[in-house]
């Protein structure tokens, strides 16, 4: 049977309760969903900048517990679609996030943030690209010349899934990534190639191990509560050790 992917994203109140204001959804067999919906918690100025998605916009949407979709209620139908889709975000962990803090759990995800740390560098796979954002790759891949021209706003949830189907295809189309793959590479930590502080600021991972691995080693237990780095550090610091032998 071959796998099929639903493409989804999120718009919310705040960075903390992410109290969910907006879902949309496509598929690449004809699934359309776009929904607001009127929060329990109070959305905060610094989102509202961000999806201008305001109370007063928002007032009269359905709540997500009263939603229905084409007669079926809501969470009904995405549980099904949860069955029967891989789905994809990106920064999959917070879109996640926000439909389990509803009660929707979907077994089989990819994050194509993930998958983009892994796969765009440069200077020959050492270094990180600027910005593994949405947008940032759109233009950065020059996807954005052969979009739809009718999704072409940013930080709207609907207009993001375009692009991040977008990008997914080109994944596909560039990676010998198999599904399996994508999914074990978005569970794993994302990818981190340089530091951006430090006095080793701008340097790679992969350098500092090679020229003071003390430092890196030292800097492993100091960054004890950034969990990404730390497996990163450690990730490079044995592939280094496995080079002196």
């Amino acid at each position: 049977m071959q796998d099929k992917f639903l493409f989804f994203d999120t718009e919310t109140t705040d960075m903390q309760s992410k109290d969910i204001v907006q879902l949309a959804i496509i598929s690449d067999d004809g699934v359309n969903l776009n929904m607001y919906f009127n929060p329990v918690q109070e959305i905060s100025i610094a989102s509202m900048a961000i999806h201008h998605l305001t109370p007063e916009y928002l007032r009269d949407k359905p709540k997500f517990t009263e939603a229905n979709y084409e007669g079926i209620p809501l969470k009904e139908y995405l549980e099904k679609l949860a069955k029967e889709y891989i789905w994809v975000a990106h920064n999959a962990s917070f879109d996640l996030e926000v439909l389990q803090k509803k009660g929707i759990e979907i077994p089989k995800s990819i994050c194509t943030f993930k998958l983009a740390r892994n796969m765009f560098t440069e200077d020959n796979g050492k270094r990180d690209i600027e910005s593994y954002s949405l947008q940032f790759l759109r233009y950065y891949l020059g996807l954005y010349k052969k979009e739809n021209a009718e999704h072409i706003i940013a930080h709207d949830a609907l207009s993001d899934v375009h692009f991040l189907q977008d990008l997914f295809h080109y994944i596909q189309e560039k990676s010998s990534l198999t599904v399996e793959n994508m999914i074990t590479i978005s569970q794993e930590p994302p990818y981190i190639r340089t530091i951006n502080f430090g006095k080793y600021a701008g340097r790679t991972l992969e350098d500092i191990a090679k020229m003071d691995r003390e430092y890196l080693e030292w800097l492993r237990g100091t960054v004890s509560d950034k969990e990404d780095l730390v497996w990163n550090i450690e990730r490079v610091l044995s592939l280094n050790k496995m080079t002196l032998f």
